[in-house]
């Protein structure tokens, strides 16, 4: 037990003679117990060691500063004074930020960067992407915040897809792809489709730039072929969240891959993933962009043709009758009348063998 002392309070109106002095105890009020030494003083020797380590131990902890710590929708995410990922090479700019090829410890990642003031969409995107583990939407493996000088950025570290996107492909495409490469395409979308709106999240902006495309081993085909990921979820949302009520209403995405009734009415749901999912694959199939004798209308005309008249985009007659038929139950106007990710992988456009 700690000694106790007694405190003596002395008011204005006492006088010096009626302080009252405690007389000093006789004996003291605590015992002192010493651990019993051995006659080397051994004992003594490492108990005065281990104190001093204590003592050292203490200095440290009191000098070490605690994590500084950045909140974000309920996630704790640290601030570090460095990180260990090296930008090796610029790869893409967007609304968002930028994106950088980056190496640490032989590995390579895609990092997207944004300025702290500008990256709550870059983060929700991230807290989106934690929770999803397919080989058919792009990995994810972290973020960080990372101090640069007197200014902050939100780094979040993706799977580097090295053979870039489906978009960077047909702009560099010489003629029409076949069918066969298409079909494989077609089912890992589809795939990928399924995996996140078996999640209630709806992607909500796919066209060809955000299929990205990396080299793998097909254990069933025994072959090596592209394998086709969802990319950037920057604008995806999850059903039954804040954030999903506050987007209904409004447009989201890219103007010529939007459905109907999101250009309309601003109504999001998981079927205006597949318009958006057919208008992508028209455009490999056919070798054209989608509603291209329109795209030079303004925003407000291009809405009311596309999104309020019974115009549906063209799909050529070159194509195989699997394939229009496959490419029209996507571009359905009605959404309940759209066909649905487990009907389009039972079509039979998707047989190899046919």
């Amino acid at each position: 037990m700690c000694p106790t002392t007694n405190v003596v309070t002395k008011n204005s109106s006492d006088s010096p003679s009626d302080t009252k002095i405690p007389p000093l105890p006789k004996k003291p009020t605590f015992d002192l117990n010493l651990p019993p030494t051995n006659s080397d003083g051994g004992n003594c020797s490492k108990n005065k060691r281990k104190r001093e380590s204590i003592r050292e131990e203490s200095i440290n902890a009191a000098v070490q500063k605690p994590p500084v710590m950045f909140t974000h929708q309920g996630s704790l995410i640290e601030v570090k004074e460095s990180s260990p990922w090296v930008k090796t090479e610029f790869l893409g700019q967007g609304a968002y930020g930028s994106v950088h090829l980056a190496k640490c410890n032989n590995q390579e990642r895609a990092i997207k960067t944004a300025h702290i003031s500008r990256a709550l969409s870059l983060m929700d995107e991230g807290k989106i992407l934690r929770r999803l583990q397919s080989p058919f939407v792009v990995g994810c493996f972290g973020e960080e915040i990372v101090r640069e000088g007197n200014d902050f950025h939100y780094n979040l570290v993706l799977e580097y897809c090295p053979n870039g996107s489906m978009g960077d492909f047909l702009k560099n495409v010489v003629s029409l792809l076949v069918e066969v490469p298409v079909k494989l395409f077609a089912k890992d979308v589809l795939s990928g489709l399924k995996y996140i709106h078996d999640r209630n999240i709806i992607h909500c902006d796919i066209k060809p730039d955000n299929l990205l495309l990396t080299m793998v081993f097909d254990q069933v085909l025994q072959i090596d072929r592209y394998l086709m990921k969802l990319g950037d979820f920057g604008l995806a949302l999850e059903k039954g969240t804040v954030a999903y009520q506050n987007a209904l209403g409004h447009r989201r995405g890219t103007k010529r891959y939007m459905a109907p009734e999101l250009l309309s009415h601003g109504i999001v749901d998981f079927s205006v993933d597949i318009w958006s999912f057919g208008c992508s694959f028209l455009e490999m199939l056919s070798g054209r962009r989608v509603w291209a004798d329109y795209l030079h209308l303004d925003y407000d005309d291009f809405v009311n043709l596309i999104g309020k008249s019974n115009l549906v985009p063209y799909v050529p007659n070159f194509l195989s009758a699997a394939a229009q038929d496959f490419l029209k139950k996507c571009l359905v106007k009605d959404p309940h009348a759209r066909s649905g990710i487990n009907e389009l992988l039972n079509h039979p456009f998707l047989r190899l063998d046919v």
